[in-house]
């Protein structure tokens, strides 16, 4: 240990190098710095010292736009001069943080290593706050590119939660933050997520931990609620092991069914649903006609009650038999009369009647010699028996044109429509569903009162046209002719308004806005016609199964009111039970698909997740801290408002704009957004031709000329 002579030489030495190196002046924004009351103060006295433009109007960012590199430098060399200095730095990381709303300046200060500069301020006390808030304003306005490097950094975030679990503030922001940027890599279809390098790397089971930690805490706030209901409901599709791992999230998104949000409702199931895609097997499976009947011979008892009480004859079961054996018949017919038009009318009739009509295969005889199956020429026109279809809709053209001079109007639709049919059920059993939607609707011209036609478009139609056509079709006055079509469109009609409205509820658009009222009434049509469909058609309809998986999981959503026990769809689960009997004599099981999963988890959970999170739901809390004092927190914290402040300028209007979270509380920022890619700047180009579309750069604005 050194003594006090030793001390001395040091002192001595020390103050001889500081006689030959006289210290460097500092400078004098600094002195304000340290008094400064908050980091508004601090912002604002940084942007006083840089003669900065004001960074809250579009004109004083478009001022940034032009100097950036003068600014930037500035604002750098102060950042890497005053390294020991928290308020300098915060303040400075702040500046960039407001500049991060315009997206073409966020791309530049990201090439920076802007992230380098903010994420080390999250480990220290007094810029914590700060650098969430930075954090949330970069994330809330950011594109996918920065949000996807900020997920990338989780694992700081999520350690932030483990270090100080019981702050409001930063569970709070941590969500909205973790929200933001880990839903810009779960975008993207089924098996093609945004980024999956990234993806892959981050611990997505600590993610949807930390999310359900700080979501379940009692001071949990509406934005905490609302942020982590939609990271954990939009990353079920490419992290659905991750949510295995973590059965909370699936209890959650059950208990989210019964938010006092609609929007939250729908999201929480939208989220059910693709958490049971992974694995979910296929829905329809062709039906062996030898083993339909032999399904029939064996009929349980409780079945044949069932059957009994609808009307046999008017059950699938019996029908699909009855078709099966009539198209045998036709089929033996043709080669000895050959009558091709009898035979198309023939099978005109039983496509009416019945979904499985028509049986695909070959004339076919035993060759003695070698016992193999070969196909036989017995003298029709056709080998395969559908493509007897179109040669039959063909002759029945041929007939009714050639005698239309002198026949009746209707009964020359008649044969028209009978030989549209046999046409489109060709192109439907061969698969082509996009040309028989073309046919369909070219056959509308003349009749648009046939129910099939609308059937046909209804099969490949996007929801919004499949529910259009589904809707017509059953308002054709001789809907009641076909029982079959009805209950085809009808059933069509539920899959395509619960999907609308929930992708329209899922985008959250306000209580009273035209979006939301449309998701609503697309939620209660498609409930309507499941309840129809349950009372009406046939118990052994094949399409029974999907339509109560439908009523059950609508009927929670939208009742007002719903117990526990889940009584109020006791009807929909008793006439489940009765098709999936049916399914299991047909086939060997009723198949698992992404909608019968998910069902059976609402119906198993409901009960005790609504028990368990109900509560948290109805949570309308603010942000309290109070484990700081008044004046540190005020210090630590009022630099929220300066980031959300973007005002209008003397003449400007308020733009009609979306953000990336539209349940954001922040003020609506008031940039131009590019016409193609939607990001924030107010350095946009505007294009020549309509002088209103504006577009960042000129790839997009060539990319997005194509619209106008």
């Amino acid at each position: 240990m050194p003594g006090p002579g030793n001390r001395a030489k040091a002192a001595k030495a020390r103050k001889n190098k500081s006689a030959a190196a006289p210290a460097r002046p500092r400078d004098p924004y600094l002195a304000d710095v340290d008094d400064a009351d908050g980091w508004t103060p601090i912002v604002n006295i940084l942007c006083s010292c840089f003669e900065l433009p004001d960074l809250t109007t579009r004109k004083g960012l478009k001022k940034v736009h032009a100097n950036f590199d003068a600014i930037y430098r500035k604002l750098d060399t102060a950042y890497q001069k005053n390294p020991d200095n928290e308020r300098v730095r915060g303040g400075i990381v702040g500046i960039y943080a407001k500049m991060c709303v315009d997206s073409l300046l966020r791309d530049k200060l990201y090439d920076k290593g802007l992230l380098d500069k903010l994420f080390p301020l999250l480990q220290v006390d007094s810029t914590r706050y700060m650098a969430l808030r930075a954090l949330t304003t970069i994330t809330h306005h950011g594109g996918s590119t920065t949000r996807s490097s900020i997920a990338a950094r989780s694992s700081s975030l999520t350690s932030l939660v483990d270090a100080y679990p019981s702050d409001p503030l930063v569970c709070d922001l941590v969500t909205s933050v973790l929200s933001h940027s880990v839903l810009a890599l779960t975008e993207g279809p089924e098996g093609s997520p945004a980024y999956p390098q990234i993806l892959a790397k981050i611990d997505m089971v600590k993610v949807l931990q930390t999310v359900m930690h700080c979501m379940t805490q009692p001071f949990s706030t509406r934005s905490t609620i609302d942020h982590g209901t939609e990271l954990l409901a939009s990353s079920t599709l490419h992290a659905t092991l991750a949510h295995r791992a973590v059965p909370q999230t699936a209890a959650w998104l059950v208990a989210g069914l019964r938010s006092p949000d609609w929007c939250t409702r729908c999201l929480s199931l939208g989220g059910l649903f693709r958490l049971h895609k992974l694995g979910a097997e296929e829905d329809l499976r062709a039906i062996d006609p030898q083993r339909l009947i032999g399904a029939i011979m064996s009929i349980p008892d409780e079945l044949k009650d069932v059957m009994m009480d609808y009307g046999l004859m008017n059950c699938d079961l019996y029908k699909t038999m009855q078709c099966t054996r009539d198209f045998q018949k036709a089929i033996m017919q043709v080669p000895q009369d050959r009558d091709m038009y009898a035979f198309g009318m023939k099978l005109y009739n039983l496509i009416l009647t019945t979904e499985f009509s028509i049986s695909d295969g070959y004339y076919e005889t035993i060759n003695e010699r070698t016992g193999k199956r070969e196909i036989l020429d017995v003298g029709v026109p056709f080998k395969r028996y559908s493509d007897a279809l179109p040669l039959c809709a063909k002759v029945i053209r041929e007939k009714h044109s050639s005698a239309s001079a002198k026949g009746n109007a209707k009964q020359d639709q008649a044969a028209l429509d009978a030989a549209n049919v046999l046409e489109l059920k060709h192109k439907i059993m061969t698969r082509q569903l996009p040309l028989a939607s073309t046919i369909a609707n070219a056959a509308l011209a003349s009749n648009p009162n046939f129910p099939y036609y609308y059937y046909a478009i209804s099969l490949c139609a996007d929801h919004s046209s499949g529910l259009r056509a589904s809707k017509k079709g059953l308002k054709c006055p001789s809907i009641n002719s076909s029982p079959f079509v009805k209950f085809q469109l009808m059933q069509r009609a539920v899959e395509h308004a619960g999907e609308m409205g929930l992708d329209v509820l899922a985008g959250m658009p306000e209580k009273g806005e035209r979006k939301w009222e449309e998701g609503i009434a697309f939620l209660v049509s498609a409930l309507e016609d499941a309840k129809t469909f349950i009372e009406e058609a046939p118990p052994d309809n094949r399409y029974m199964k999907n339509v109560c998986y439908w009523y059950v999981l609508l009927t929670i959503v939208i009742s007002e009111n719903i117990s526990s026990d889940l009584r109020e769809v006791k009807k929909g689960l008793d006439r489940l039970k009765i098709a999936d009997k049916f399914s299991t004599i047909i086939d060997t099981k009723p198949p698992r698909t992404m909608l019968r999963q998910t069902q059976a988890t609402v119906v198993s959970l409901f009960s005790s997740s609504i028990a368990k999170y109900s509560a948290f739901f109805e949570c309308g809390k603010t942000v309290q801290p109070s484990v700081e004092s008044e004046a540190d927190q005020k210090v630590k914290d009022d630099l929220a408002a300066w980031l959300d402040n973007m005002h209008l300028e003397e003449g400007e209007k308020e733009p009609d704009v979306a953000h990336v979270h539209p349940r954001i509380s922040s003020n609506q920022v008031d940039l131009y957004r590019c016409s193609h890619c939607g990001n924030p700047s107010a350095a946009l180009r505007k294009c020549s031709g309509c002088e209103k579309a504006r577009y960042v750069s000129l790839p997009t604005l060539a990319l997005g000329s194509t619209r106008f």
